[in-house]
């Protein structure tokens, strides 16, 4: 559930509870002072209908209460010692309840008995008050508690109300909340999101957060903006590095041959061939960070021509067929069908070269590798699957980068961590991607995609 609803929720149910309480302690408190009250009117009416009678008999009682007009709420009557009613005035608002039929036989003249008698179906309830009078009759004089419990709904209608209203009024600062601190902290979430995910370009935004937000957000695209400029210029240095060390590594390649070529002492030989070699793997390296580089900034010659992709993979598959038998892989081709596309041979060949390097080294003895071809519609997929230990999440975040290496990587482990750069940028110079997953038993999968529309139509727009 996203936070703005968990807080709305929370604060409708902190008001509700918060309401609810108000209302059942106002309640009680009200029911309470309103059954002192009761008692203290049926006390009183009683000792004054009890003067009454004793005064002047019933006429005046009759009079006096009819006078009163308490006919829908209170009841009187006249019970002589025996419990027979002598006199009775029972609106039908107070009919129903059982009334006693005597009063406690200690009670003396002119003391009083309270009790209260609940309906069989009504909720209200009738507080009776009973005196003995002069005569050795019972008075008795009953009130029901209808009254009270309408002013009691009443008043909690209205705290309802009240409680409704100071929900809605919360609802201001909730809405201020949202707007100015938790849609910019998930807006600023989805920077970050942006940025784990290798786009060095996203920033985080907050023009309607809170100050401290902003101040936030300021502070951390300042840091991002510093590695930027900082990364810009390792980058641009290590370009400009094997830029300038072509030249060098070409001349003192071409004085090592010589040196191989003409002398005679075998340990010397033997010390200029891997020199060689060594000079070969620089070369290599610096010729893969221009490639890199000038297939990002589209600056790569391609030299394009009209290719049969399963041609292509079947001469990769042949090449690669001794190094798998030498590492005891078990080494696939899955090319079902096949496609003519406008691609630059050498370049892709490369970058599939790179993928699988990639799976040969990491593969243990035993595994199995799949060089596969796939055609979805104008789509062209070349990917290669493995056996090996998997991608890691941080792997999948990080492993197209220039300088990074899997997390299955180790000492003895080749390269250098430009290989899938190298293919990601192949890809893109070609209007392609490169992508990459776990598979769903065992090993990755690493795949390049190309368009695969009309080559004659690609290659007359070009």
């Amino acid at each position: 559930m996203p936070s703005t609803w968990r807080l709305g929720l929370l604060l409708a149910v902190l008001m509700a509870c918060s309401t609810a309480l108000c209302i059942t302690v106002a309640g009680w408190a009200m029911r309470q002072n309103l059954s002192s009250i009761a008692r203290a009117v049926v006390l009183d009416d009683l000792g004054e209908y009890a003067v009454l009678y004793n005064r002047n008999g019933l006429k005046e009682l009759r009079e006096v209460f009819e006078a009163g007009k308490h006919e829908e709420s209170q009841a009187v009557r006249i019970t002589n010692p025996q419990g027979d009613t002598i006199f009775e005035q029972t609106p039908d608002a107070v009919a129903g309840y059982n009334w006693p039929r005597r009063p406690p036989k200690k009670m003396k003249p002119s003391e009083t008995w309270l009790m209260t008698i609940a309906h069989t179906e009504r909720q209200q309830q009738l507080l009776v008050g009973c005196q003995v009078l002069d005569d050795g009759n019972a008075l008795w004089f009953g009130r029901t508690d209808a009254e009270d419990l309408a002013y009691v709904e009443h008043i909690r209608r209205h705290l309802w109300f009240a409680g409704l209203a100071s929900t809605v009024l919360m609802l201001l600062p909730l809405t201020w909340f949202v707007r100015h601190v938790l849609q910019p902290v998930r807006e600023m979430m989805l920077s970050t999101s942006k940025i784990a995910g290798g786009s060095t370009d996203a920033r985080l935004q907050a023009p309607d957060a809170v100050p401290e937000l902003q101040a936030f957000a300021t502070a951390f695209n300042t840091g991002l903006d510093r590695i930027a400029a900082l990364t810009a210029e390792l980058q641009d240095a290590n370009d400009n590095l094997a830029h300038e060390l072509r030249t060098p590594l070409a001349r003192i390649r071409g004085n090592l041959e010589t040196f191989h070529d003409h002398i005679e002492n075998p340990t010397a030989r033997d010390a200029a061939a891997r020199g060689l070699e060594e000079l070969d793997r620089a070369t290599a390296l610096v010729q893969t960070i221009l490639i890199t580089r000038a297939a990002e900034h589209k600056a790569l010659k391609l030299h394009l021509e009209i290719i049969d992709l399963r041609e292509l993979l079947t001469d990769l598959f042949e090449l690669y067929k001794a190094a798998a038998e030498e590492r005891a892989l078990r080494f696939t081709l899955e090319a079902p069908d096949t496609r003519w596309v406008l691609i630059d041979r050498q370049r892709i060949n490369q970058a599939v070269a790179n993928l699988l390097d990639n799976a040969f080294a990491y593969t243990p003895r035993g595994g199995v590798v799949t060089l596969a071809l796939s055609i979805q519609g104008e789509q062209a997929r070349i990917s290669v699957r493995d056996t090996g230990p998997g991608l890691t999440a941080a792997d999948h975040a990080r492993i197209w980068q220039r300088y990074v290496r899997g997390s299955a990587s180790s000492a003895t482990t080749p390269g250098m961590g430009l290989g899938l750069s190298l293919v990601q940028a192949l890809a893109h110079a070609h209007h392609g991607s490169a992508g990459c997953r776990n598979n769903d038993d065992q090993g990755a999968e690493f795949w390049i995609d190309l368009p695969a529309t009309d080559p004659l139509a690609s290659a007359n727009v070009v």
